[in-house]
């Protein structure tokens, strides 16, 4: 893990990050706690507005964004083409967009070297769905019961969240709507890790998760084929007094890789993912990741104020992890490895003449 960046002196300069976020997304992430620890840290934390120009705005010497209006995304482009080669904004649309389609969200997986894998899956339409009836879709596509049916779009709307697990094939087309994802559920100890992602840093978080399913369940005629996760109750985690202690969180070293090649292959900067672990007799211990969020809220992550101001740091001094080789689409943070490490240059010195080469 890389060390904390010291304080600036009062001789250093001041950074101004503009952040775009939907409302219920600075609740979770710009919280006043980090507000303080980054003005404290020589960085000016700023709400962009987005119903206003973002050429008549700023200037920000960096952006942190996470909306899916075309408008913006426009002038995100805009700002690209006018100022190329400069670290402005993380990350790039063209990279965020994988994590808005749950057909296209996990395919980096398959290239890790770490030990992970992706449950078996499949992308149903709407068409397949109209044409074809629930036996012809599973057999194609060779799932196991039970199923979790997640939408397709992620956008952050409710809708995205919509969620059910499916015990039995006459629960999976009568009450989901397609185009939508079917996912093999995996008995997991009704554990999750769900890992953040900050630049080169990843926090490992132990969370509740849905309870295994037991076989029984997928015979019962008499009970619902299909249940929102709403209704299912969560295990509460073991504590100390119930006998087990947390020591059964992923080595900080697996996470570490896990977290390194998501961010290479995805080339995005700020994420996390939701990671579980099958234990069983016949595959021993196997890691599985089932979902990549884009920009998720921080503020569940411990100490993510101190991680996100040396991020922000990082990223403006030309010292962070915008300097390695990121994957395809990365797009416009990346040119900046272009620049000499500590100028962070930006939008700022640009717009008033003082770029310095």
């Amino acid at each position: 893990m890389a060390p904390e960046l010291s304080s600036p002196s009062s001789s250093s300069p001041r950074y101004t990050v503009g952040y775009a976020l939907l409302p219920e997304k600075v609740s979770s992430v710009v919280r006043p706690s980090l507000v303080a620890m980054a003005a404290d840290r020589g960085v000016r934390l700023v709400a962009v507005d987005v119903s206003r120009p973002l050429a008549e705005q700023g200037p920000f010497d960096l952006l942190v964004h996470k909306m899916y209006d075309r408008g913006w995304r426009a002038q995100l482009e805009e700002l690209a083409a006018r100022h190329p080669g400069v670290p402005v904004v993380v990350d790039s649309p063209a990279a965020i967009d994988r994590l808005l389609d749950r057909a296209t969200m996990l395919d980096v997986v398959s290239g890790l070297r770490a030990p992970v894998s992706v449950p078996p899956q499949v992308v149903v339409s709407a068409a397949a769905a109209a044409a074809d009836s629930a036996d012809e879709l599973l057999a194609r596509a060779a799932l196991r019961f039970p199923l979790i049916a997640k939408p397709l779009a992620v956008d952050g709307c409710a809708e995205s969240h919509d969620m059910r697990l499916v015990y039995r094939r006459d629960g999976v087309l009568p009450l989901l709507r397609a185009p939508l994802v079917l996912q093999e559920f995996v008995n997991h100890g009704g554990v999750l890790f769900k890992v953040y992602v900050v630049g080169d840093r990843a926090t490992c978080v132990r969370r509740s998760s849905l309870p295994d399913v037991p076989a029984h369940r997928l015979l019962d005629l008499d009970a619902e084929p299909s249940v929102p996760f709403a209704n299912i109750s969560n295990q509460p985690l073991p504590t100390p007094d119930d006998g087990a202690a947390d020591d059964d969180t992923p080595a900080a070293g697996f996470v570490d890789e896990v977290a390194r090649g998501l961010r290479r292959g995805l080339g995005l900067h700020l994420f996390n993912f939701d990671m579980i672990r099958e234990r069983s007799e016949e595959h021993g211990d196997r890691y599985f990741i089932i979902d990549i969020n884009y920009f998720p809220g921080y503020a569940k992550m411990p100490g993510y104020e101190a991680a996100l101001t040396d991020f922000f740091l990082e990223m403006l001094r030309g010292t962070g992890p915008v300097h390695e080789q990121l994957g395809p689409g990365s797009g416009l943070d990346m040119e900046a490895r272009k620049l000499e490490p500590g100028l962070g240059i930006g939008l700022r010195e640009l717009e008033s003449g003082r770029a310095q080469a």
